[in-house]
């Protein structure tokens, strides 16, 4: 990391940014993931952030609809910092991005995906405002049509 702290420009992620965001990813993500998200697209809120060029992060978000009634939330599912950018704010860059974006397409509710017990990750959610939701999530595991036990 240099010296002095890089000039960082957040803006939305396109589909000229996935080779370099597949990179960053480390294979956690896919190119078909990608093109799910639909960047640029009317539910995308991934932002991508770079230095002179260069792409250091980027958030995957997404506006979903959930329960009854229907409740229009923008979903994070996950950010991803170049290792010697993080802990000076990127993160954070791309998180407001986020919200200011919420905001322009009136969306109340920003939900941040932390996996349990990733006190790192949880500690970053809270120190942004995130507080644990009255929503529980529940998974099942399907395989080949077939429920697990």
């Amino acid at each position: 990391m240099p010296e002095k702290e890089p000039e960082v420009t957040v803006r939305r992620m396109t589909e000229d940014d996935f080779d370099a965001v597949l990179a960053l990813g480390g294979g956690v993500i896919s190119r078909a993931d990608l093109y799910l998200w639909e960047p640029g697209g009317p539910l995308d809120m991934s932002f991508i952030a770079e230095v002179d060029g260069y792409i250091i992060g980027f958030d995957l978000a997404h506006i979903q609809y959930f329960g009854i009634p229907i409740t229009k939330v923008c979903v994070i599912s996950g950010i991803v910092v170049e290792h010697e950018y993080r802990r000076h704010g990127i993160g954070n860059k791309l998180v407001e991005k986020v919200f200011k974006s919420c905001q322009e397409k009136d969306v109340s509710t920003v939900r941040a995906l932390v996996v349990d017990g990733d006190v790192r990750l949880l500690h970053f959610a809270e120190q942004l405002g995130f507080q644990r939701s009255t929503v529980t999530n529940y998974d099942k595991i399907v395989h080949n049509g077939y429920q697990d036990s």
